[in-house]
């Protein structure tokens, strides 16, 4: 069971969005960037015309990491063509280091794309753990204070 959440919209007016699905778990994000793996600029521009939806969480970085892996991954260009971000409540909740939160790592960094960031989602490590289709095209919607999400595997 989990606490009751709340959705913290950032540059969201409640409308309808779509886009492809792609995402995961900050501390291992973080660590393929710039490897042999990492494929994900080839991905973002193979859907360019469909726009990506990034949903990310972490599992134990504190405030200060989660802040400096989204700025890695903001510098080596896989926000390239995104139309929002889903992000999960992190592992380590309520964290805070002087005047640096959960919420502004997050928002100091992504905020310049001037899209929809939805955050404390229930995706990720803290229950219920809603899993996400990566790859696949979403359409995001509000519904009676929580979002609704369906996919279409095309």
């Amino acid at each position: 069971m989990t606490e009751p959440t709340e959705i913290r919209p950032v540059n969201w007016d409640g409308a309808p969005f779509s886009g492809r699905l792609i995402g995961g778990c900050l501390d291992v994000l973080d660590v393929l960037c710039g490897t042999r793996f990492d494929h994900v600029k080839e991905f973002a521009d193979r859907y360019q015309e469909d726009g990506i939806i990034w949903f990310l969480e972490s599992c134990d970085l504190n405030v200060f990491a989660i802040r400096r892996a989204l700025w890695t991954l903001k510098e080596a260009g896989w926000f390239k063509h995104v139309k929002a971000f889903l992000i999960g409540r992190p592992g380590v909740m309520g964290q805070v280091f002087g005047e640096l939160n959960q919420y502004n790592a997050v928002t100091d960094i992504l905020g310049d794309f001037g899209v929809p960031i939805l955050m404390d989602l229930d995706i990720g490590h803290l229950p219920p753990m809603m899993p996400l289709i990566s790859g696949g095209f979403g359409t995001i919607r509000p519904v009676d204070g929580n979002i609704s999400i369906t996919y279409e595997l095309k």
